[in-house]
């Protein structure tokens, strides 16, 4: 028999089924260098700004019940606890949908506008969200051209939702 080949086989799938489960976590994606990683949670990750008047939130499009614990969040104040009132329009949130499944927002409960996504990632939904503070002098353009640069770094496309 073969003992080292054997060996072989069984380290290299090893290392082949952790580069898959590492793809499907919220903070495995590569982000360009002006945002800082600031947060995770099993549901959401947070990278900002350096005034943290900027930032993109990526959170797995699932439903919002699985996280009890999300009101406790203390970034609360800067983002949404559930990504899918990103992609949800109501009296606080307008949304313009763009041809290439991504879209616009207007987040009046957080004086934020942005872009949003959703990606299919190993049979896995996420919901990318780059915002600006309304405040801040960061367009919507801005943001619409690092979501494009995102997509490509990681090579990902938008799915419609």
């Amino acid at each position: 028999m073969n003992y080292k080949g054997i060996a072989f086989l069984i380290v290299a799938s090893f290392l082949l089924f952790g580069c898959a489960y590492a793809s499907n976590g919220t903070d495995n994606f590569k982000v360009q260098a002006p945002y800082n990683h600031e947060f995770d949670a099993s549901y959401y990750s947070l990278y900002f700004g350096q005034n943290q008047d900027c930032g993109v939130a990526i959170f797995k499009n699932v439903d919002d019940d699985a996280y009890p614990d999300h009101d406790n969040d203390k970034y609360d104040h800067l983002v949404h606890d559930d990504g899918r009132e990103y992609i949800t329009i109501d009296d606080d949130m307008k949304i313009a949908k763009n041809p290439d499944n991504t879209a616009n927002f207007t987040d009046y409960d957080h004086a934020q506008h942005g872009a949003v996504e959703v990606v299919q990632v190993n049979n896995e939904q996420f919901i990318v969200v780059f915002w600006a503070k309304d405040s801040s002098n960061i367009t919507t353009a801005d943001l619409v051209a690092q979501l494009t640069q995102f997509n490509q770094d990681n090579g990902l496309q938008a799915i419609a939702f």
